[in-house]
């Protein structure tokens, strides 16, 4: 893992590192653990993108600040030089598109803190951008009884390819792949501006969920930036952000991260909100609260 500083700050929380290893490979990850848990405890596991570390993109996200609002665990698993130069999931490999693989290492970092830290599986929720999003629908749709949400900003559909050669075609054309993540909820953020994973995809992943449960989506403007939202419920088995401008960066994010686009809307909230089951207009009020709260913390 590329070098991290673990320490621990009052405002912040401890950030430290782990790693996991099966009979193959190992892995590393980031573990940021806030100042105090909630009663009911969730953990979110957030995957990077190709040319990213767990650390830059932890910066990128700013998921830290949401979690610790909440008294929530974050994990950033690292995918490893010599397993992709590029440091990019290899989602497009067959043996890592079921329980196996890639996808089976991360859930086993999964088990070990959900079990350490006594979370029920309805929450666990896994996001991820680019390559790590399309880890995340592969982990949606492999492990429905063992997390209870995806994000997937930028990704791929599951089964899009199964070679490099396929892998490139998928993500230049978006006509490949029409698996959704199953039975597990998921949001969709896309760019119609992205020129390294085209939105089409976004597309394919997000309505594949909506209409094998009989859903349909209506289109909504704000701020310039377009979305696309299932109109009714707050339990909504899928929900898709397709944002007008943004290229291949994660929505909202911090100011010069790493594949980050500071304008919005905010990627890492919205995903956040439709994880716990919060209507739109019902999370503000909660955050705004948790940002009082923490004063006294």
């Amino acid at each position: 893992m590329a070098p991290f500083r673990a320490k621990r700050q009052a405002e912040t929380g401890l950030w430290s590192e782990g790693k996991i290893e099966n009979a193959q490979r190992h892995l590393d990850y980031l573990l940021y653990t806030p100042v105090w848990l909630a009663r009911k405890p969730a953990l979110i596991v957030l995957l990077h993108g190709c040319r990213q570390t767990a650390a830059e993109f932890a910066h990128a996200t700013e998921m830290a600040r949401f979690a610790a609002l909440h008294g929530y665990l974050l994990c950033l698993p690292q995918q490893n030089l010599t397993a992709n130069p590029l440091r990019c999931w290899n989602w497009f490999d067959p043996r890592n598109q079921g329980t196996a693989g890639e996808a089976g290492l991360i859930m086993k970092v999964r088990d070990e803190l959900a079990t350490e830290h006594d979370i029920a599986p309805s929450r666990v929720f896994v996001a991820g951008l680019s390559a790590g999003g399309s880890m995340a629908a592969i982990l949606g749709r492999a492990f429905p009884q063992q997390i209870g949400a995806i994000g997937v900003h930028s990704g791929v559909p599951t089964g899009a390819a199964t070679t490099i050669t396929g892998a490139m075609h998928a993500m230049e054309t978006g006509d490949a792949g029409d698996k959704g993540p199953g039975p597990t909820r998921t949001i969709v953020f896309h760019g119609d501006d992205d020129d390294v994973v085209a939105s089409a995809n976004g597309d394919r992943i997000a309505f594949a969920q909506a209409q094998g449960r009989g859903r349909r989506f209506r289109i909504r403007q704000r701020s310039g930036r377009r979305f696309v939202i299932r109109p009714k419920g707050d339990h909504a088995p899928a929900e898709y952000w397709q944002i007008a401008d943004l290229g291949h960066a994660w929505s909202g994010g911090q100011s010069g991260g790493s594949y980050a686009d500071p304008l919005g809307p905010n990627a890492s909230r919205e995903m956040l909100r439709f994880f716990l089951g919060y209507p739109r207009w019902r999370y503000p009020i909660v955050h705004a609260w948790l940002a009082f709260l923490s004063i006294f913390r």
